[in-house]
């Protein structure tokens, strides 16, 4: 199905607005158009966003997704290991791609590496989704447009242009209003609808995550509708199941807040952690309340809509499919990242009036090297274990009755191993 619609796209000899060309907005976007469609990544379902769209939107395609390539041709995809079996608590899903996920995925390998890392590969969610449609709609026939679509505490900006979207129903209006990048097309809104009714009816706990919207988009990119269920509801167990638990919800390896206390926690954690663990933070942050600037709206505003708007679309997919992997830590870690990029536009800003439109304008600019640097600097803060959870395993260790312990390794000698080396880092 991926070669006929592949071929009938070549056949077409698809190319890109003259007037695009015309305006000479880069240099390579014809070479990039005609990239893409050779590639049938998105034409093994058919495709639920505009191909056109997301070309224009992600400039330097060819050259970054040839960069990626190179990178994955040393890896071994062809016999996955079908995600790790057992995830050990505070890990990342797929232990096995955790570095190569922060060199960027290629967008001919996304599908596969997705479905690995939520272990799907053999699962048949077509199955799966039938089944939770029925429970949903008791049988009935599935209706095509509905009225109330939950929205998991998303707000549109009031400046929004309404009349963009008059030609939607009021549903579709509503959500298009709301999302950050209007890439989906028709087939794929209907689907982002389902499944935002779907999830709402089957996890009546989950009361507000306005990323789920912006996730969701991402998802439909690459996987189908059903696959995209599969992959939501694993993420919905596995964040409950980590929020329920003091030890890894302090890791912050979960993918999805359940209410808004849970997002007020986690932002004021990762403001007091980074604050004592970089000075450079520090001195941004204090730096942004002297000009009375809310940094933490602009923390909220970034995570939430995954920094679409904020950053290079290309830029966004690479750290979505990290944050797929390794949880909403990655989101943390590249909002310290930009403003360490940012700094000294932070410091000769004398308003907070204009400051968010000096940002972002800098930082919607990046080139891809740019892009890279950005994810390469965000990991190099330290956000192994917050101090709550030292103090946690501190007090669990200092119960047991021989405080030094043993570590053994097979032939080789065996290393003392103390109480606080315990807790170090890694």
């Amino acid at each position: 199905m991926g070669q006929i619609l592949s071929s009938q796209c070549c056949e077409k000899k698809v190319d890109p607005p003259k007037s695009l060309l015309q305006e000479g907005q880069l240099l390579n976007l014809n070479q990039d158009y005609q990239y893409f469609f050779s590639q049938d990544w998105f034409g093994v379902d058919k495709p639920q966003f505009e191909p056109q769209k997301f070309i224009f939107i992600y400039p330097g395609y060819k050259e970054d997704q040839s960069q990626m390539e190179k990178v994955w041709q040393k890896a071994d995809t062809i016999n996955l290991r079908h995600g790790e079996l057992v995830r050990q608590k505070g890990k990342v899903l797929n232990k096995k791609w955790q570095y190569l996920f922060r060199k960027g995925v290629p967008c001919s390998l996304a599908k596969k590496i997705i479905l690995d890392t939520f272990r799907l590969t053999y699962v048949d969610c077509e199955a799966e989704y039938l089944s939770a449609l029925k429970v949903v709609f008791k049988n009935k026939q599935i209706p095509k447009t509905f009225k109330n679509v939950p929205l998991f505490g998303c707000n549109n900006n009031e400046d929004d242009d309404e009349e963009e979207f008059n030609y939607l129903n009021e549903s579709e209006k509503k959500i298009q209003l709301l999302l950050k990048v209007q890439i989906l097309n028709q087939q794929g809104m209907e689907a982002l609808i389902r499944l935002l009714w779907i999830v709402n009816n089957l996890n009546h706990f989950l009361e507000y995550n306005p990323m789920l919207l912006h996730i969701i988009v991402l998802l439909l990119i690459f996987l189908s509708e059903a696959q995209t269920y599969c992959v939501l509801q694993f993420m919905i167990k596995d964040s409950q199941q980590s929020l329920n638990d003091n030890q890894t919800k302090q890791q912050l390896r979960w993918h999805l807040i359940m209410n808004e206390e849970h997002f007020k926690e986690t932002a004021t954690t990762f403001y007091e952690t980074v604050s004592k663990r970089s000075k450079t933070f520090n001195n941004i942050y204090s730096q942004m309340q002297n000009i009375q600037f809310d940094s933490f709206e602009l923390f909220q505003e970034m995570s939430i809509s995954l920094m679409l708007t904020y950053l290079p679309f290309s830029a966004v997919l690479k750290i979505f499919i990290i944050y797929l992997n390794e949880g909403i830590k990655i989101y943390f870690r590249v909002f310290y990242s930009v403003l360490r990029y940012v700094q000294d536009d932070i410091k000769s800003c004398k308003s907070s009036s204009n400051l968010k439109a000096i940002l972002r304008k800098k930082i919607m600019n990046l080139n891809i090297e740019e892009q890279n640097n950005i994810i390469k600097q965000a990991f190099k803060l330290s956000l192994s274990e917050s101090e709550q959870v030292k103090s946690f395993m501190r007090t669990t260790v200092s119960y047991t009755k021989n405080q030094p312990c043993y570590l053994p390794i097979p032939s080789q000698a065996s290393d003392l191993i103390t109480n606080e080396q315990a807790f170090i880092d890694i």
